[in-house]
């Protein structure tokens, strides 16, 4: 079996250019070098290095070559594992600014926390639940280290590292009039009445251009800046409400239906996830990132 002792003094040699030098260097008696290159020409059956003219001193056999890139070879992959290694340690602790719409909160982020605290217990999070105009400020800001987003708009110091559309929806009481068809229009949702988003979430500008685009006015029953309360009186018959179904939500439910929303003037939502363009993020951080590309990315809508 070939010494790691031994490649290196071979490789020691070979930079140094001499036995000579190699002791120098490495603080070991030329005569140990020596035995040790020998032992490995033993071992490989061909000898390494062999003695220029004159003052050229030695130089590489074709099998010394061969071993010389094996070495450096091994020599790469070490430092690169070790600089994983010190990596990996630094996930053992650390701390995660995060910041998600409420939408989220109920259901789909605390499962993928959970998951992510299996594998590395000694991170902690701190996370800000609000409207995505409000993470992306506090993105900007360097306030938050990774945002959850719909609709992000482009801003200077937000970096978008994945994206995906989600269906729009309409949600409402599986006892509505419009709970049995396949697919409603904008102008069927004008009929009754809705409860709408304020200012605070991104979808409040979609949904107005939407309409807008349609030459419809809405009849609006309720405004609020919980996605939540949106959802809930719209199970309960009070209204309609125009939402994505949660990644991963059934279509429906005991009391609620969600129906896709199909007409030319209606976009997708776009959900992102978001960075802060400042600077880099830390070992854990990253870590964190890649899971929630992956779990986001699995996620099926309903």
């Amino acid at each position: 079996m070939i010494s790691s002792t031994a490649l290196r003094y071979f490789a020691e040699v070979v930079r140094a250019g001499s036995l000579r030098g190699a002791s120098e260097r490495l603080f070991v008696a030329a005569s140990a070098i020596s035995r040790q290159i020998g032992l490995l020409e033993a071992e490989l059956g061909a000898p390494l290095l062999e003695r220029g003219r004159g003052r050229t001193g030695l130089r590489l056999t074709a099998a010394g070559e061969v071993l010389l890139r094996y070495t450096r070879h091994v020599g790469h992959e070490l430092e690169r594992a070790r600089s994983e290694i010190e990596a990996l340690k630094g996930l053992r602790k650390g701390h995660i600014r995060l910041g998600i719409p409420e939408s989220f909160v109920q259901d789909v982020m605390p499962q993928i926390l959970l998951r992510f605290n299996d594998k590395y217990p000694g991170v902690s999070f701190e996370v800000q639940v609000a409207g995505s105009p409000k993470l992306v400020e506090l993105l900007g800001r360097d306030e938050l280290d990774v945002a959850l987003t719909f609709n992000a708009p482009v801003t200077l110091h937000v970096k978008q590292v994945f994206e995906r559309n989600l269906p729009t929806t309409v949600l409402m009481s599986r006892n509505h009039p419009l709970a049995g068809r396949p697919f409603v229009k904008l102008s069927d949702c004008a009929e009754y009445g809705l409860a709408m988003p304020d200012e605070s979430i991104s979808a409040k500008q979609v949904y107005d251009e939407m309409f807008a685009r349609a030459r419809i006015k809405p009849r609006t029953v309720l405004v609020s800046n919980s996605y939540e309360l949106l959802r809930s009186v719209a199970m309960t018959g009070l209204a309609i409400t125009i939402v994505n179904a949660r990644p991963g939500e059934s279509a429906e439910g005991p009391n609620y239906r969600y129906v896709p929303l199909k007409d030319p003037r209606v976009r997708p939502q776009r959900l992102a996830l978001c960075t802060f363009q400042g600077r880099n993020p830390t070992p854990v951080v990253a870590s964190f990132l890649e899971q929630l590309k992956q779990e986001l990315g699995n996620l099926e809508p309903s």
